[in-house]
């Protein structure tokens, strides 16, 4: 697999320490109560609790910050676009794009520590034993395993144009050339899918990936699990009741 998910999977924190089922269940109520919040103020308490749970987690601070550039990118446009399209002026739309802005941050530091501190192989398979699809899981390990052998080939397929010279410009010959590269990843993506999911029927594949990894939880992850679902009700019990 590959190690960018997995990169802190090896630590030690409370939530490394987490059983997986447990860890998603309760994150997982955490994200639908960040999702109920309306207030400014109780976005900023969901997004100081999702700061709190990065720190559990003991990822990289510098980690977290590199993989948001993106996300503060996306969600920035809504701190310019609704103060000018908000039917209640413009302040009624900056508070509202500052509560999307301000629970998007916290939903995207909430999911870092709740897929990062276990491995992903493991954390599928939390997923399947909370009754999750089991070909919805499957999707998704085979997306997450060749999106990297793809984006691979991609690179790889644009050093050979710029060897032999291409520049991209805003001309045709530059469209027909990005257009033949998409056209032959998706034939190559095609045929390597048909040679792998080959490779797998010879091996006996049953629509079901296995793992050595046993789930095992006793009082201490319950009490954690017990802790984040009384956050995330409180979150929203003090949101819709005193900071309203």
């Amino acid at each position: 697999m590959h190690p960018e998910i997995d990169r802190f999977a090896h630590l030690d924190s409370p939530l490394h320490r987490l059983d997986p089922r447990v860890k998603i269940a309760a994150f997982t109520c955490f994200l639908v109560a960040v999702a109920l919040v309306r207030g400014l103020s109780g976005a900023g308490l969901a997004l100081g609790l999702a700061i709190f749970w990065l720190y559990l987690s003991r990822i990289p601070l510098s980690f977290t910050i590199r993989r948001l550039k993106a996300v503060i990118f996306f969600l920035a446009s809504f701190l310019v676009l609704l103060p000018l399209t908000h039917p209640g002026g413009w302040q009624a739309g900056l508070e509202r794009g500052g509560v999307i802005f301000i629970k998007g941050l916290a939903m995207v530091l909430t999911i870092i520590p709740m897929f990062g501190t276990t491995p992903f192989n493991v954390s599928m398979k939390a997923l399947a034993r909370l009754h999750l699809p089991v070909r919805l899981v499957t999707m998704i390990l085979f997306a997450y395993r060749y999106l990297f052998v793809f984006a691979e080939e991609t690179r790889t397929m644009q050093q050979a144009l710029k060897a032999r010279g291409f520049k991209a410009g805003s001309n045709w010959r530059t469209f027909r050339s990005l257009g033949n590269l998409v056209g032959l990843m998706v034939v190559r993506a095609f045929e390597h899918t048909e040679r792998i999911y080959q490779a797998m029927v010879a091996r006996g594949f049953k629509e079901k990936f296995g793992t050595l990894y046993e789930f095992s939880w006793g009082w201490p992850d319950a009490l954690k699990g017990a802790v984040i679902v009384l956050a995330s009700a409180g979150l929203v019990g003090v949101d819709h009741l005193w900071l309203r």
